[in-house]
């Protein structure tokens, strides 16, 4: 009966030793199921943070292409003001070049108005001046015959 105590004693040893085995092995798939079910909570918020970056992102993207089509948008019509602006200025420069033609000649024909007008004074006053001549030569004879 000893023999039958100790393999009895055996058995509930061997057995307890199996349920300790079994607790342990319990406690270590809790603690397995609780270190998941962190990283899937941990997990969950890291995802739930990198969407609302993502919708951030995708916000701004959408004002930056806002953005961009406004300035497109915004250039041609600049450009179309600046350009209308230049050829304004390029007709009125070039009314202001014909006016300057136009003054030149009308310079130029004043010029040789004045240089006939000349022309003809000098012709005036040398005929005049050789009148003058004539008559005083015709004077001295006049003098000089009636003094002989």
């Amino acid at each position: 009966m000893a023999e039958s105590k100790s393999a009895h004693d055996e058995r509930e040893r061997l057995a307890d030793e199996r349920e300790r085995i079994a607790s342990e092995r319990d406690r270590v798939a809790n603690n397995r199921d609780d270190i998941a079910d962190q990283r899937e909570a941990a997990t969950d918020a890291r995802d739930a943070q990198l969407d609302e970056q993502e919708k951030r992102l995708a916000n701004l993207e959408l004002t930056l292409d806002e953005r961009a089509r406004a300035l497109r948008e915004a250039v041609p019509d600049m450009v179309r003001r600046q350009q209308e602006a230049i050829d304004r200025s390029r007709d009125v420069l070039q009314r202001a070049e014909q006016r300057l033609v136009r003054a030149e000649a009308s310079l130029e024909r004043s010029r040789a108005a004045i240089q006939r007008d000349d022309a003809e004074i000098q012709r005036e006053v040398a005929g005049s001046s050789e009148r003058e001549r004539v008559e005083r030569d015709e004077t001295n004879e006049v003098t000089e015959a009636s003094e002989s």
